[in-house]
């Protein structure tokens, strides 16, 4: 069975992500592998609950005939980064938001999906916060990075 266009987008993301990500003592997951519960505070002061999240699709150019136009599938990378209330350490908190938007600021990286094909995410990113989770032990950031993922199809 081979790859196809969003499983290659979304490991396309998290190698990018995993070659960046430099706090080995932060559990971080991925939508694929959600852990449920949620790791204990007392064991890990924070964690990552991430997800790739696919939007429109569009064609950019035509080519030569059926599969060979320049397309573009849009999308978003959701990065969540929840803070045990008992550290009461939001600037920790703060500065691992800034590395894992790091990882994918400014970034246009050759695709694994076919020939020809690239992420980049040279577009537009936004933070959001919300509120403690319905157990009360973690407080929670977010950032939301928007990607384009050039392909042939």
């Amino acid at each position: 069975m081979t790859v196809g266009l969003y499983r290659a987008i979304r490991d396309d993301v998290l190698g990018l992500f995993n070659a960046a990500w430099a706090h080995p003592d932060v559990p971080v997951f991925w939508r694929s592998d959600d852990l449920e519960p949620r790791p204990d505070p007392s064991d890990v002061a924070h964690f990552m609950r991430n997800e790739v999240d696919f939007g429109r699709e569009t064609i950019l150019a035509y080519g030569g005939g059926r599969a060979t136009n320049l397309k573009a599938q849009f999308g978003s990378v959701n990065l969540r980064i929840f803070t045990a209330r008992a550290t009461a350490n939001e600037d920790h908190a703060l500065d691992l938001m800034h590395d894992a938007m790091a990882a994918f600021r400014s970034q246009r990286v050759v695709g694994s999906y076919d020939v020809g094909s690239d992420l980049s995410f040279v577009g537009d990113g936004s933070g959001f916060d919300a509120g403690p989770t319905e157990d009360g032990n973690w407080f929670m950031r977010g950032a939301l990075v928007v990607f384009q993922y050039r392909f042939r199809g």
